[in-house]
């Protein structure tokens, strides 16, 4: 109903009536005799009308597979450019959500063709957010959105989700500009999760209170206060999220520990989250919560690829292979793509109903793409197709609403660039391999340690030789280069592998 809380309003049978965010108490006994009127009066208009959308939702759940090409970047691209507010930054009017997937759309624009007009876009938005009201000056962390144009007026409430996705922009706009404040950003993103969302147990809390004097003090007027509650629930896809940030942070800002925590988080979830038949859960009250949403599976398998290439531990690798047949079991539509919900007959009308998010699927092809590139598994690819082309006759519709999908597909069709470096991960001298392939300046490339004994199939198979170790493998699709024996000629491989087989 468009943001966090929904409050929606329900027919005995489960259909939705109406609804809308957030309702204050006064509001709710307005409304709650207008609806009941409403529904009592025209109780046969309603049926019927609810029948039309539902014979609607059907028929758009059934478009067929179009074709795919980079045409669906380039398009999103230009929906995301026309959406852009020239004079405060961001995208449409007021209220101003942050919308980081188009953010992150424009950064990836950047890194494949250096468009001074696209980084412009991102730098506004990622300045006049960071400096704005949107951003709490003084514990540091983002609001949930600004309420006009100008990002001066938030909404107080702080959400780990955006938080999360949020410090992944910045770091991401960090590595390809190398523009400080950026970091600075990322930072303070960090300290507020650290100081005010973290929860000893091993995860990030879901949420902080809006609370509208609180966050007009100052830290030290807020000091003696109650801080805003704290909703401790762990919910799985937004610490996963979380996780994949901090991973990213750690190397990025030269911060070891935030990969620490990250490995906790994860830990976490995989113990405490996760059942053996029936996948990812929530967490609260000491208890496992609500199985079987397609987010909390696809986030965390995402988490574990980067974790997997983070720190080249392959039981990373080998349970993200558990989500990924456990995805396709219980998720999949046959007709492509996945449900946002698992095979079990619950709820009432629409909570029935499994439907296909655009987001949850473009994540979904990330991972089976990336998946794929790692351990050339032709379910995973097929998957990842699969995905892209049962969207690929609507995505048109949804505008910049779409940018994640864009991203995926760009990923997907592109030719893309392999890191294989042959060594022990144990071993320092293969870490500083390691680091030096994850700083390589490219938008898109996976990179993996592999073991001269314990993958030597996998070598084999990829027709890599397990000596000379530990060095590198710069690959382009199948084409590979000469073993790199010195990580600080890494870079000069990658990009020659570049200029010889085409962008990632």
């Amino acid at each position: 109903m468009g943001g966090w809380p929904t409050t929606a309003f329900l027919t005995p049978e489960g259909d939705i009536l109406t609804g809308a965010t957030y309702l204050p108490p006064e509001r709710m006994r307005q409304l709650l005799p207008q609806l009941a009127a409403q529904y009592q009066g025209n109780r046969q208009q309603i049926h019927e009308r609810i029948q039309e959308i539902l014979r609607q939702h059907q028929t758009d759940a059934n478009i067929e597979p179009a074709p795919l090409s980079q045409q669906v970047f380039d398009e999103v691209l230009r929906a995301v450019s026309d959406a852009y507010d020239p004079v405060y930054g961001g995208f449409d009017d007021a209220p101003k959500f942050p919308h980081s997937d188009a953010i992150d759309l424009l950064v990836y624009a950047y890194q494949l063709r250096h468009d001074p007009d696209v980084l412009h876009m991102a730098r506004k938005t990622s300045e006049y957010m960071a400096h704005g009201g949107m951003f709490d000056q003084e514990w540091g962390g983002f609001f949930r959105y600004a309420t006009n144009r100008d990002w001066t007026v938030p909404h107080f409430e702080k959400m780990l989700e955006d938080n999360a996705r949020l410090l992944s922009n910045y770091l991401h706009f960090y590595r390809a500009t190398g523009e400080e404040f950026a970091a600075q950003v990322a930072g303070r993103i960090v300290a507020y999760l650290d100081g005010h969302l973290w929860n000893e147990e091993g995860h990030f809390g879901g949420s902080q209170d809006a609370d509208e004097h609180f966050y007009t003090l100052s830290a030290a007027e807020r000091e003696p206060l109650p801080e805003p509650y704290v909703d401790s629930t762990c919910y799985t896809s937004w610490n996963a999220l979380a996780a994949s940030a901090y991973l990213e942070a750690s190397w990025v800002l030269e911060r070891p520990e935030l990969a620490e925590r990250a490995l906790r988080v994860l830990d976490f979830l995989w113990r405490r989250c996760r059942g053996a038949s029936d996948g990812m859960y929530r967490f609260h009250d000491g208890q496992p919560h609500l199985p079987g949403l397609l987010g909390d599976q696809v986030q965390t398998a995402i988490a574990l690829l980067d974790t997997y290439e983070v720190t080249g531990d392959s039981l990373h690798l080998k349970r993200a292979r558990q989500l990924a047949s456990f995805i396709r079991e219980r998720f999949a539509d046959s007709t492509g793509g996945f449900f946002d919900t698992w095979d079990v007959d619950e709820g009432l009308g629409r909570l029935r109903e499994r439907q296909k998010s655009l987001a949850e699927n473009a994540a979904a092809t990330v991972f089976f793409t990336r998946f794929h590139r790692l351990t050339a598994e032709e379910a995973a690819l097929q998957a990842a197709k699969g995905t892209l082309a049962a969207f690929a006759g609507v995505y048109g519709q949804l505008g910049y609403f779409a940018a994640a999908y864009a991203q995926a597909a760009h990923l997907f069709l592109a030719p893309y660039l392999q890191i294989n470096i042959v060594g022990d991960p144990a071993d320092d001298s293969t870490r500083v391999f390691l680091r030096a392939a994850l700083r390589l300046d490219l938008p898109a490339r996976s990179v993996q340690v592999l073991h001269p004994q314990r993958d030597a199939a996998r070598l084999k198979a990829s027709l890599l030789p397990a000596q000379p170790s530990p060095a590198a493998y710069v690959c382009y699709n199948t084409a590979c280069s000469a073993p790199v024996t010195e990580p600080h000629a890494l870079s000069e491989a990658a990009e020659s592998m570049r200029r010889r087989f085409g962008s990632a």
